[in-house]
């Protein structure tokens, strides 16, 4: 009888600890969408658009100046979405020219 309910109990935990997990598991899902933006909505400053660029600030200056990078303000800051960074570097992307040799 003491066997059988020691039986009991751990196939009762057992489920509880599945479901918990399972909990767990939609809580994470759900956390990572409520806190982290989509990458393509992700906001940079300029400092970090330009090294996702490979240019210098001022040249990133130049290009948000005469409209070819669209950017916005946050406070006094100008931010860059990653998706129009992304617009630009495959709109101006050149394939290297195959080797001769």
């Amino acid at each position: 009888m003491w066997n059988t309910q020691q039986n009991n109990e751990n196939a009762v935990i057992k489920s509880l600890v599945e479901r918990l997990e399972k909990v767990e598991r939609k809580l994470n899902e759900i956390s990572k969408e409520v806190n982290e933006p989509k990458s393509e909505f992700k906001y940079l400053d300029v400092i970090n658009a330009s090294k996702f660029l490979g240019m210098s600030r001022a040249k990133l200056y130049i290009l948000m100046r005469d409209g070819v990078i669209p950017y916005t303000y946050v406070g006094n800051q100008r931010r860059l979405i990653m998706a129009d960074l992304v617009k630009y570097v495959e709109k101006n992307y050149i394939p290297a020219k195959k080797s001769i040799l």
